[in-house]
């Protein structure tokens, strides 16, 4: 008698013919007990799905691979136990690979402590199943993260990763698959500022096809070190448009005549001085004016944002005006691998007004005016490029344009 009330079915039993005895004692007085007799004997069925499946092995020497996480479980019987067992759950799908082999097998899915009042059945009975070797090794974390994210003119070290290495368990045969481990940081916004964020361990294929390993840690801390690189260069000036007819601009400084510029180490490096482009076509006399500094792409700025111009003039003696044509725009520092194109002036020619004494003037040819751009750290893309000019010192010259606006591609791409 003890062993039957340490039996938990036995008293879930003998609870559930008591209630039921009760519940029809009152209703045989209702004229009722026929009907409730009938109804809580009756037979039907419900589906319990998403029931769990309990894999049993030796999980420290071995891993499992292919069994159905959960299946779904038919029960048929009398309906109050049906009801009962769909609202408990409280039974056991399993599989007992405990006399597993290594390799591939058919495995029978089997249910225990379910009421021998009901009948089950699964919507499968058996799995192939893959029993292998637990292995574990460990792997060297490799950091990564968008570096298109970078803003312009910034640079950033090589990540740094604590801890740098991870333990991986797992089949032996996956493990032996394992061709990259990474920690890919999340980036949404551009980057200005050093950072140090957590990044979940991600173990790879050789065709980057996620694997199914145990990772240990699975998080790691990823640090990247972000400057933005500067340099001091001095101030190169431009006169644009045209001077009065009655007047010479004998000459043109700059205050302060260095300025501090920002960018990639690669785009300073290629960068000797910073052109700046003053429009002399309103200027009527000796005059000091405030002149911004345009950016040239790949500098993301610039200290001071502006110098103070003092332009000086003079009436025109005897000074004459000559117009040399089509000199070439010659362009340096451009990337191996890379080609440019002019998009404006398409020629790749510009024209210089020289003004000075006639004699002079005579004296000159295009072949003493230098016009260049610099295209050091820029990628592809279009770009709008400042003309760095060198020419004669005992004549004035502007130019018929401000800036070049080139092209710049991947030449194997062009010629394809």
């Amino acid at each position: 008698m003890d062993k039957l009330m340490d039996n938990r079915w036995f008293m879930r039993v003998l609870a559930l013919v008591l209630a039921i005895l009760l519940y029809i004692s009152v209703a045989v007085e209702n004229g009722e007990g026929n009907k409730i007799i009938g109804s809580a004997t009756k037979n039907s069925s419900g589906v319990i799905e998403n029931m769990p499946v309990q894999l049993i092995y030796d999980n420290k020497n071995l891993v499992v691979s292919g069994a159905p996480k959960t299946v779904d479980v038919t029960v048929t019987g009398p309906k109050v136990i049906v009801q009962q067992v769909k609202a408990a759950r409280d039974f056991t799908v399993y599989m007992d690979l405990s006399n597993a082999q290594i390799g591939k097998q058919k495995a029978k899915l089997k249910v225990k402590d379910l009421s021998d009042k009901l009948k089950y059945k699964l919507n499968r009975t058996y799995a192939t199943v893959s029993v292998q070797e637990k292995v574990s090794k460990i792997f060297n974390v490799e950091a990564e993260y968008d570096k298109d994210m970078l803003a312009t003119g910034y640079e950033a070290s090589v990540p740094a990763v604590e801890p740098g290495t991870v333990k991986i368990t797992g089949a032996k045969n996956v493990i032996d698959r394992i061709s990259y481990v990474k920690a890919t940081v999340e980036i949404s916004k551009p980057i200005t500022e050093s950072f140090t964020r957590a990044a979940t361990v991600n173990v790879l294929d050789r065709n980057l096809n996620k694997l199914d390993v145990s990772v240990n840690p699975d998080k790691v801390n990823v640090s990247v070190n972000v400057t933005n690189p500067s340099k001091t260069v001095p101030i190169s000036i431009n006169p644009v448009g045209s001077n009065r007819d009655n007047l010479t601009i004998t000459s043109i400084t700059t205050n302060p005549k260095k300025v501090t510029i920002y960018g990639t180490s690669a785009r300073l490096a290629g960068i000797e001085t910073l052109p700046v482009n003053i429009d002399i076509s309103k200027i009527t006399k000796d005059t000091t004016i405030d002149v911004p500094i345009t950016l040239p792409d790949g500098i993301n700025k610039v200290d001071p944002e502006m110098v103070t111009a003092t332009i000086k003039v003079e009436e025109k003696k005897n000074e004459d005006e000559k117009t040399l044509s089509n000199i070439p725009i010659k362009e340096k520092g451009l990337a191996a691998g890379y080609q440019m194109d002019f998009l404006s002036p398409k020629s790749g020619t510009i024209d210089i007004i020289a003004d000075g004494k006639k004699s002079d003037l005579d004296k000159i040819s295009a072949s003493d005016f230098n016009v260049s751009i610099n295209l050091s750290g820029l990628k592809e893309g279009d770009h709008d490029v400042s003309y760095i000019v060198s020419g004669p010192k005992n004549v004035t010259w502007r130019l018929s344009g401000e800036k070049a606006k080139i092209r710049i591609s991947d030449a194997a791409q062009k010629t394809e």
